[in-house]
């Protein structure tokens, strides 16, 4: 007989003990994944990674240009008729690199995803791709406007 069971003090039952061995089974599962997850998201991939440098010092997602862009969008039969540099006009107060309006289609390159995203959610008609944003014109129909998207979409990525 144990000193405790003696004294007639018991120890922790079998569900209490089990009930603890589970917890830590648990928590260990829990920092298993969490480092999984951290050291995943650290990894480095190797071969699509084609990030330059803006000038500005950041990050470029692509080296898709609008020039590339109004290209492409031509070469797909899609309209862009019209197009004009908009850049100096228009990045100082907005904060993209490169800007063209055309009369279908306004097209904006940001430094970063982040500040595509935050001047997107700021205009009605836009479609964003990265650090990309494209503002549509009332006139185009959402037909067209999804030949736009798709032709940014296989451009950029």
């Amino acid at each position: 007989m144990s000193v405790t069971a003696r004294r007639g003090v018991r120890g922790p039952s079998r569900r209490a003990r089990a009930e603890r061995r589970t917890a830590r089974g648990l928590l260990a599962a829990v920092v298993s994944v969490a480092g999984l997850v951290v050291a995943a998201c650290g990894a480095q991939t190797s071969g699509g990674d084609h990030q330059t440098l803006h000038p500005g010092g950041g990050a470029i997602l692509n080296t898709t240009s609008v020039g590339d862009l109004i290209a492409a969008f031509s070469h797909a039969g899609l309209a862009v008729p019209n197009a004009h540099d908009v850049g100096p006009q228009k990045c100082p107060q907005i904060g993209c690199i490169d800007a063209v309006d055309t009369d279908t289609v306004s097209i904006m390159k940001f430094p970063s995803t982040g500040k595509a995203e935050l001047y997107a959610a700021s205009i009605p008609r836009m479609f964003q791709v990265e650090d990309v944003v494209l503002m549509f014109s009332s006139a185009v129909s959402p037909e067209a406007r999804r030949g736009y998207e798709q032709v940014a979409k296989h451009t950029i990525r």
